[in-house]
């Protein structure tokens, strides 16, 4: 059925983004649609992610634009409604990477 075919994508989704951000990545799904949401280690800021995402053409959706009280700065909402495919296991292996050279870098 399209319902399991999208709990498959969300468990797939789930299981790249565990293995790709870094450490201390939790997640959770809220309710309604076939989203998660990703809240990454303090020091991940996600509207930098996102200009630096941006340029191998990867998109996302920064926590800072689902608040008004600049709020969520270290979360993602991630759409997984889209098909699994090699392809988007490569873009959260580079949004992982992304996000980990944030935590390394020096402040």
């Amino acid at each position: 059925t399209i319902r399991r075919a999208y709990q498959n994508q969300l468990h797939l989704f789930s299981q790249a983004i565990l293995r790709h951000f870094p450490e201390g990545t939790r997640l959770s799904r809220p309710s309604g649609g076939f989203v998660l949401w990703c809240e990454l280690p303090p020091g991940v800021d996600t509207l930098r992610l996102h200009r630096d995402a941006l340029k191998p053409h990867i998109s996302t959706a920064p926590g800072p634009l689902f608040s008004v009280k600049d709020r969520y700065k270290n979360c993602l909402r991630m759409n997984c409604g889209l098909p699994w495919t090699e392809t988007l296991e490569s873009a959260l292996r580079t949004l992982g990477d992304l996000a980990k050279g944030q935590l390394c870098a020096p402040s």
